[in-house]
């Protein structure tokens, strides 16, 4: 729920037409990060294209694909959340954690995100493996690894139980999970993750395309 004292969102609301079923679950789980007062987010999945499914140069690692003064052609299918999350919080100064199993994925990813360069560790390594070694306490974790109908759901049901089992979440972490309710799928990213999570105490927040959950302020 968005209250008065809810932050500006002149970030990310400039690319509200290309988010589209993404940029309220974006908002919501942001809002709750900087309520929260957070400062270490973990993406599982960076941006991997410059451009959409349908474009030449999609999933491509050429930078002349890349326009950052284009935004119609960014690759919105899949959020492109590295930037906007960068982009969006970067006065509050977070610390970002993007991980991929590509190194291309994280090559082109540093090229969508030079602007907010500052911001952003790119870690080269599978998600698990990532999560078996994180030393610190997660404040936002955005689960997109993997793809829709190639067994993500498990994947993430994994990724979900390392994070749980290490208590890698502070308090009142946000969870973003992405691919969550897709048009035309029957899969689904969360759909093992999400009811593990709640076992453990997690709340849905606000749901859509995507989920976010985050435990109760007890």
């Amino acid at each position: 729920m968005v209250t008065a004292s809810a932050p500006d969102r002149k970030g990310i609301e400039k690319y509200q037409q290309y988010l589209g079923p993404r940029y309220p679950t974006f908002c919501d789980a942001f809002d709750a990060f900087v309520a929260i007062g957070g400062q270490t987010i973990v993406e599982l999945g960076t941006t991997r294209s410059y451009v959409s499914g349908g474009y030449a140069g999609c999933m491509v690692n050429d930078a002349r694909y890349w326009r950052p003064d284009d935004p119609a052609m960014w690759d919105w299918g899949a959020g492109m959340f590295t930037r906007m999350c960068a982009i969006h919080l970067k006065e509050h100064r977070p610390r970002i954690h993007s991980v991929d199993i590509s190194a291309e994925a994280i090559e082109i990813s540093k090229v969508i995100t030079s602007a907010v360069a500052d911001l952003i560790t790119y870690h080269h390594s599978p998600s698990e493996d990532f999560l078996q070694a994180f030393p610190d306490k997660i404040d936002l974790l955005y689960m997109d690894a993997g793809e829709t109908d190639q067994g993500a759901d498990q994947l993430h049901f994994r990724e979900a139980s390392i994070v749980l089992a290490r208590q890698l979440l502070s308090p009142r972490a946000v969870v973003l999970i992405d691919d969550v309710n897709v048009p035309g799928h029957t899969a689904s990213k969360g759909s093992l993750s999400i009811p593990l999570f709640c076992k453990h105490g997690f709340r849905i927040r606000s749901s859509g395309y995507q989920v976010v959950l985050q435990r109760p302020d007890n």
